[in-house]
């Protein structure tokens, strides 16, 4: 049964993810399996069965020089002849003007072989970088690994990395379990880096992320909106959940309340949701 805060009135979730995938404390879990942001690296390797470097370091070069600190980039292997990266953006990638305008250049300059290098002193060589980017919000469902590794990578590699048996093997990895129908939902659960903190170049890059990423899979914006459904429900006021209209926040954004004022389908919601009154058995 869901207990409530004495010290901040807020409904605590009904469930701990680690004890329903049966892993005995959730320390164990974040180390060994951890989700996304912890086993990113080794899911890529089973996608693209290749080794992935991390923390590909490329400077910017301008007027012929590199200037400033490199870029670090997150996750970085060469794929047939192009140079890929992956990205995990974090919340900050969606609550700070200055990290949004940093990725605005950063992206420019990867995509533009004479803007780069990885060499400190010097002007190349450079080369064209296919960039993939995670959103902290996601999880590894069934319908996102088609978006990230078959419609993506067909879309900047000309090819699908995507199979159900990697598929099975990288949630094996990151959830502890093979069962698609038990992994956890996309979405915010208990964190508090909710839309509400986002700024508003942030709100307008999760709005673009969650159309191209809906327009084929619409569980994905189903998914999300019932976790923070949920997650309003249980602390009792959504202002610390989503942004609101009416000028209690600056900036206030109506294409998101727009966005978010949708009755989630069941049809959609078959994976974990630790707020939800509902029984789990893996």
């Amino acid at each position: 049964m869901p207990t409530v805060s004495k010290k901040t009135g807020f409904t605590n979730p009904n469930y701990k993810y680690h004890e329903i995938v049966k892993v005995s404390t959730k320390a164990k879990f974040n180390k060994k399996h951890g989700a996304m942001e912890v086993n990113l690296k080794k899911c890529l390797e089973i996608f693209f069965d290749t080794k992935f470097k991390s923390e590909l370091s490329v400077y910017e070069i301008i007027d012929g020089t590199t200037v400033g600190k490199p870029y670090k980039c997150d996750y970085y292997a060469k794929i047939g002849n192009q140079h890929v990266i992956f990205e995990f953006n974090g919340n900050h990638h969606y609550q700070s003007s200055f990290k949004i305008d940093t990725d605005t250049r950063k992206n420019k300059a990867l995509r533009n072989p004479a803007k780069n290098t990885t060499i400190k002193k010097g002007s190349g060589p450079g080369v064209k970088y296919e960039t993939f980017k995670i959103p902290y919000y996601m999880q590894l469902t069934k319908d996102f690994a088609h978006y990230l590794f078959e419609d993506q990578c067909l879309l900047k590699l000309n090819k699908s990395y995507y199979s159900n048996k990697k598929y099975k093997k990288a949630i094996k990895l990151m959830y502890n379990t093979d069962d698609e129908n038990m992994i956890f939902a996309p979405g915010l659960h208990t964190s508090k880096q909710t839309p509400a903190t986002y700024c508003e170049e942030g709100l307008e890059r999760f709005l673009k992320e969650m159309d191209e990423m809906s327009k084929k899979y619409p569980s994905i914006k189903h998914q999300y909106i019932r976790s923070l459904k949920l997650y309003i429900k249980d602390v009792g006021n959504e202002k610390f959940i989503i942004p609101l209209k009416n000028g209690e926040r600056k900036n206030p954004k109506k294409e998101f309340t727009e966005w978010f004022n949708i009755e989630p389908e069941e049809k959609y919601l078959n994976c974990i949701f630790e707020r939800e009154k509902k029984v789990y058995k893996l």
